[in-house]
């Protein structure tokens, strides 16, 4: 009996062996970014991060807690998803006065609603520096948020500084979990929704539908800025350009008179008598255009025969300028 017994007794316990030792293993997947953390007799000793198949000692001696770290998860304040949208239904949310009623800068109620993103980049730090991780990221979110709400105006957090906000939230919340070693890296902070409560929201409508109305017509003044002052800038370009071309047109024909003075007077330092009379001929013909010219002799008598334009010369009388004559055809003025 006693040689029976250890017969199967050797192939049973080994057998145990076995099974326990196959409880040892486990598996860590690459999508989600799992590791796992190994511990013995409750104390953490190392953490795996590797993907693929692993062992450790079997229970009771370590075990293992895997958990995904690239996921993205989020927090809720304010408010809870109750039911999650799916192709034909609508998400379903519910308030949470006590976590959204806060506090102004300038002494005014305000619901905000926000969701915060984060994930976890040291999954030790995060399940044994703090107990209860999710819940005390939970208690500093809310402190961040009513610490930064606290310090702007009513106006700020309901319209235009949403973004400042945030971002100085998000700050916030992340210096306060690098203190407390949670282990976890803020993503993303966003005010779902931030609204006045119930007695006063009508007043708060019609300031924030006024701010609406102010930037509207900031646009549009800026649009008619973008229109008239690219036209202007154009017709004042074109004036300074005909500016400039008038401008050295004028210096051109400058140039041209001062070159055609210095010709006549290059001529006129020939023959000055000849020159003299002839500018004198020109500037009465300028002057009385409508002037018939008679050539007269030295003593007084006209030259019958020589045509000038369209009329032939007849006798008028003495000229007193060396024998040429004008008579102007509108008043018969010599």
């Amino acid at each position: 009996m006693k040689k029976l017994g250890l017969k199967f007794f050797v192939p049973a316990l080994l057998l145990i062996i076995g099974i326990w030792c196959l409880t040892g293993f486990y598996t860590l997947r690459s999508d989600g970014g799992e590791q796992a953390v190994i511990m013995r007799f409750g104390k953490h000793i190392r953490t795996e991060d590797e993907a693929g198949l692993k062992w450790h000692l079997p229970y009771p001696i370590e075990s293992v807690e895997i958990v995904k770290c690239d996921v993205v998860r989020s927090l809720e304040l304010g408010y809870r998803t109750q039911q999650t949208g799916g192709m034909d239904q609508q998400p379903v949310y519910t308030e949470v006065p006590e976590e959204s009623l806060m506090i102004t800068g300038d002494e005014n109620l305000v619901h905000t609603e926000s969701v915060i993103q984060y994930r976890i980049k040291n999954v030790a730090d995060y399940l044994f520096n703090v107990r209860q991780a999710p819940e005390a990221l939970k208690i500093a979110a809310e402190a961040s948020v009513r610490r930064v709400v606290a310090n702007h105006d009513l106006d700020d957090v309901l319209t235009d500084q949403k973004d400042a906000i945030q971002s100085e939230i998000l700050f916030d919340l992340q210096t306060i979990c690098d203190e407390y070693g949670l282990g976890i890296e803020i993503i993303k902070v966003a005010l779902q929704d931030v609204y006045a409560p119930d007695e006063v929201a009508d007043a708060f409508t019609d300031v924030i539908k006024a701010r609406e109305d102010m930037n509207r017509y900031i646009n549009e003044a800026q649009k008619k800025a973008n229109e008239i002052v690219p036209a202007a800038e154009a017709k004042q370009q074109e004036i300074l350009n005909e500016a400039n071309a008038y401008k050295e047109k004028r210096i051109a024909e400058a140039k041209g008179d001062v070159e055609n003075f210095k010709q006549v007077l290059a001529r006129y330092s020939l023959g000055p008598e000849v020159t003299r009379t002839r500018m004198y001929l020109e500037t009465m013909r300028e002057v009385l255009p409508k002037a018939k010219i008679y050539i007269m002799k030295d003593g007084g008598q006209t030259l019958r025969l020589l045509s000038l334009g369209s009329e032939t010369a007849t006798p008028a009388g003495y000229s007193p300028y060396g024998g040429v004559a004008l008579e102007n055809g509108n008043n018969g003025q010599e």
